[in-house]
């Protein structure tokens, strides 16, 4: 059935990838239009990506906390460039081309063409005012959700469904996997749709599509789950990933007792109402309004409901927030939209025409430009001649000076793009210094040391805003071994150190 929609719809949906690459041609730090993204996660991630596709092991040999799979994405990225962001802008683009194509396929199950453009178009300007520079983890996994979203909401709104096609439980596998494998506490969006089908199944008494389904949901699971198993046991790194990945995740989380989640939620719930109001209106109405409206029984109702409000509380149950990890329950904007382009399309009748297309995805896109303001915030770097002086190109000045040059980032800031514009491979483990304070884990802080006692790079960074900052800037043996050849200072203060070994 999707292959025959898509066939169907083909050149709208031509249209809508042509769209995602405008949009993120001028919306996304990864795009050919910017110098650089200096975002710090992203930099990381297209790092250990490199170093992973060079031969490296993840977590023996190269080190972060987070899931697999996003440094497989970068790594892929960086086989088209390996000192600039093209390979993931064509990545990135591609993702949000799918995410827009899969939003107009859930319209298009209750709105005809242009409508379900219409939703199509608003659904990544609303999720823009959330992507932060471009590339995060989360903004890959809503090309996942959505997806699967697709599938439940084609599959609840029929009263009568019975039996639920095996083949869709199997892509539900494959993608609550991957998310698995890149944030791991994302997977609750899943949980409880798939649980309201297999209910469904139960008191239909599917017992045979039931058994066909569980089964087809393990295979999907096995399919990611293998491959990434064969590889961290080949290089001798499964527990390695298993105390990286799940051991320390757990240990770092900070959730607090129940009385303070409680109390986060409140909060959060208070700031989205107040901060993100008409994008967090429609979000309500996608994610409650538009189940109890649209959707058939009531387990498959409370299936939707609950999966929002489970990541809602996932994404805000503990004391660190940072903005742009809403974006996974902005695909519940989809179903707002629906909503409000179905209320709106029995007083504003839209004809068929090549040209509304046109206009609608105009409009979607100098808004897309508006919301993310990238053009005019950047737009002294893209028009002048010089670099710019900021501590990025500062610093990147010497260090790609020298002949295969070596480098390590005492802590996570834009100066990670170094690693990046210098196409430099780390040759350390802890070459990057995610934000791990000393009492949680303690190896890193440790190896780093010893990194400088033996003079294993050739270059190193320290920033003052570094978690162990007073640490470095006083341990003798760094002054013994190095030298500082260049400083950075804002607003007076020095704010950042580049030091050289001693030849």
């Amino acid at each position: 059935m999707i292959k025959k929609t898509i066939l169907e719809e083909r050149h709208t949906i031509a249209a809508l990838f042509l769209y995602a690459f405008l949009l993120m041609f001028f919306c996304s730090l990864m795009s050919p239009l910017y110098p650089i993204n200096d975002w710090s996660d992203i930099n990381l991630y297209f790092t250990i990506g490199k170093a992973i596709f060079d031969g490296q092991t993840l977590y023996t040999d190269i080190f972060d906390h987070k899931g697999p799979l996003i440094f497989v994405i970068y790594g892929i990225g960086s086989l088209l460039s390996k000192d600039s962001f093209i390979g993931m802008y064509f990545i990135e683009s591609l993702a949000w081309g799918g995410m827009i194509t899969m939003a107009y396929m859930t319209a298009r199950l209750y709105l005809n063409k242009i409508y379900a453009f219409i939703v199509a178009i608003a659904f990544p300007v609303l999720m823009l005012s959330h992507s932060s520079e471009g590339g995060s983890a989360e903004e890959f996994i809503v090309l996942f959700e959505v997806i699967s979203f697709y599938l439940f909401i084609r599959y609840f709104k029929s009263k009568e469904a019975a039996e639920h096609k095996p083949f869709d439980m199997l892509i539900h596998g494959v993608l609550c996997t991957i998310v698995i494998f890149i944030k791991i506490n994302l997977v609750v969006f899943w949980f409880f749709p798939l649980l309201a089908i297999f209910i469904n199944l139960l008191l239909k008494k599917e017992y045979k599509n039931l058994v066909l389904n569980i089964g087809a949901f393990i295979i999907g699971v096995l399919i990611i789950t293998v491959p990434i198993l064969i590889y961290f046991v080949s290089h001798n790194a499964l527990a390695y990933a298993w105390d990286t990945y799940i051991v320390l995740n757990k240990n770092y989380a900070q959730i607090g007792e129940i009385s303070e989640v409680f109390e986060n939620l409140i909060i959060r719930f208070y700031q989205r109402l107040k901060f993100d109001n008409y994008e967090f209106i429609i979000i309500l109405l996608g994610a409650i309004y538009f189940p109890i409206r649209y959707i058939g029984n009531v387990w498959e109702k409370l299936g939707l409901i609950l999966s929002f409000c489970s990541l809602f509380v996932i994404i805000f149950m503990g004391a660190g927030y940072v903005f742009y990890y809403s974006m996974p329950y902005y695909i519940f904007c989809i179903t707002g939209v629906i909503v409000i382009v179905d209320i709106l399309r029995k007083y504003i009748r839209i004809q068929l025409h090549w040209y509304w297309f046109l206009a609608i995805a105009g409009i979607g896109l100098v808004l897309g430009i508006v919301t993310k303001d990238f053009f005019g915030r950047k737009k002294e770097i893209i028009l002048r001649k010089e670099a710019p002086k900021d501590v990025l190109h500062q610093f990147n000045n010497i260090v790609s000076q020298e002949n295969a040059p070596t480098l390590m980032c005492l802590g996570l800031d834009a100066t990670a793009a170094i690693f990046t514009m210098s196409d430099i491979i780390p040759n350390v483990k802890y070459c990057l210094s995610p934000n791990l304070p000393y009492t949680i884990y303690p190896d890193m802080r440790d190896k780093q040391t010893e990194y400088i006692r033996n003079k294993e790079v050739q270059f190193i960074v320290l920033p003052a805003m570094s978690l162990n900052y007073d640490y470095f800037k006083s341990l003798s043996i760094l002054k013994e071994n190095y030298d500082i050849v260049n400083t950075f200072a804002q607003d007076g203060n020095t704010t950042y150190l580049l030091y050289k070994r001693k030849e």
